[in-house]
């Protein structure tokens, strides 16, 4: 086991560890894919896989690791349709995004991060988190959703075996793990908060930052056209970082909130922005982690995440705000067409 492992990249040890150790998916209820696989921990596949790869200037190898659950299919995304499933995204988003394949009608829930050697360990801990709450997200919501918008809930089988007959205990997390646990005070720290504001946020990419007890606010630059922001005269992107705002089914844990001014769409071109940006974060291109959703609101889009109390560790919120700067440089671009270079 030892020299095998040595042979895989950092894409393909992920991938084996989640599916030996930290899932411990059984065989008869998953098929071995190329470069991950697809499992049934009850009734809603699940496919964990390597989707692609990049190489940074010092060399380093990253690979791009996807997690989509099937949610709905026979789904018509018309604007009430999308309008809402957004509005539902801004009160119980946690760590994927709805995800719709227009070709085949189905709506996903997926997650797309970049996993190389240096992050690997802590990575994966994450992929794991968000494996099982697409799953619980998938059995909780699907019913009720196929119902609002006359659709099906997109359940399935093996393909030999069929459908499980009893669902795997990782099925059951949230209500023996994720929910008690996130009925403890917040995993995150005051320290914590204010070591990332101390030693991380007082220098650019970010214009101003604050720390509040549990919270934190950070102001990247959003765009290159004048506005009301009084640093440089340019408009901002609001970072914030929270916890002390529970989530309605996980509890405590940490909420983050990445808003981006957009007042000249209307709500309809919004949503639909959002949707778009889903499937280039969670699919193709993740801007940071792509661990949350886009989701439009009030003359803003925002990317909402939510990582529960029993994914802390300590450390991860400096990577966080790293995320966070990437993803404002990638939306000025989107949306204000900007050269960070040039600020």
């Amino acid at each position: 086991m030892g020299s095998r492992a040595m042979r895989m990249n950092a894409g393909e040890k992920t991938i084996d560890w989640l599916f030996r150790e930290q899932l411990r998916v059984d065989h008869k209820w998953s098929v071995k894919l190329p470069t991950g696989f697809t499992w049934w921990a009850d009734r809603h596949a699940q496919t964990i896989e390597i989707v692609g790869s990049e190489s940074s200037e010092d060399g380093e190898t990253a690979y791009l690791i996807s997690t989509r659950t099937d949610l709905l299919r026979n789904l018509k995304l018309t604007d009430k349709t999308a309008a809402g499933i957004n509005a539902l995204l801004m009160h119980f988003a946690s760590m994927a995004g709805p995800v719709f394949d227009e070709k085949t009608g189905t709506l996903f829930l997926c997650s797309l991060v970049r996993v190389h050697e240096s992050v690997r360990e802590w990575m994966s801990a994450l992929i794991s988190v968000a494996s099982v709450l697409q799953i619980a997200e998938a059995r909780i919501m699907a019913p009720d959703l196929a119902k609002l918008f006359g659709a099906e809930s997109a359940e399935s089988g093996h393909p030999e075996n069929g459908e499980r007959p009893v669902p795997d205990e990782l099925a059951e997390i949230v209500a023996n793990l994720i929910a008690p646990v996130g009925r403890q005070p917040c995993k995150w720290s005051h320290g914590e908060f204010a070591e990332v504001v101390n030693d991380y946020m007082q220098a650019p990419p970010c214009l101003l930052a604050t720390n509040g007890g549990l919270k934190f606010t950070a102001e990247f630059p959003f765009g290159n056209a004048p506005g009301n922001h009084p640093i440089h005269g340019r408009e901002s992107s609001l970072f914030r970082g929270s916890g002390c705002d529970p989530h309605p089914r996980y509890g405590n844990g940490l909420l983050l909130i990445q808003s981006f001014g957009a007042s000249d769409l209307s709500e309809e071109e919004g949503v639909r922005l959002a949707f778009s940006l889903n499937t280039g974060e969670l699919t193709k291109n993740p801007a940071g982690y792509g661990f949350g959703s886009y989701c439009y609101n009030e003359g803003c889009i925002h990317f909402t995440s939510f990582i529960p109390n029993a994914a802390h560790r300590y450390g991860l919120l400096p990577n966080f705000y790293y995320a966070g700067a990437s993803r404002a440089w990638y939306m000025s671009k989107v949306l204000k067409d900007a050269d960070w270079e040039n600020m």
